[in-house]
């Protein structure tokens, strides 16, 4: 039998939610393509420490609404009826990840500075 531990081996827990409000209107695919970067970054990040991913999951909220979710593999997309032909002015965004093996700082420094390389990358958003 093996024994698995590590440093902290409790579920740290990143939680955000942030209201965005573009500049101008923003397509529905830009966001979604944004916001899988993050969930795929913090994946890798957790893969490539050993850390063991719980749940990293987007939700955006506004006329038009989108869920993105992951347990450390392949990422699930789900929106709304309508929202392929969306745009948006702004938008209610929650960030959440839940990572098994890391500190909180280095969850939320690692997180924080996703969303910020996906803000610069992805122009306003």
């Amino acid at each position: 039998m093996s024994e698995w531990s590590t440093k902290h081996s409790g579920p740290t827990i990143f939680s955000e939610t942030q209201t965005l409000v573009f500049l101008e209107k923003v397509t529905s695919e830009k966001i979604q393509q944004a916001l899988t970067l993050w969930v795929e970054e913090i994946r890798d990040w957790t893969n490539s420490n050993a850390y063991l991913v719980g749940h990293i999951k987007v939700f955006v909220e506004g006329q038009e609404s989108l869920w993105l979710s992951s347990t450390g593999r392949s990422i699930n997309i789900k929106h709304s009826q309508g929202w392929n032909e969306w745009s948006a002015n702004r938008v209610t965004l929650s960030l959440t990840a839940i990572i098994f093996g890391t500190s909180k700082k280095a969850l939320r420094e690692v997180a924080q500075e996703s969303i910020k390389r996906v803000y610069r990358e992805y122009g306003d958003l």
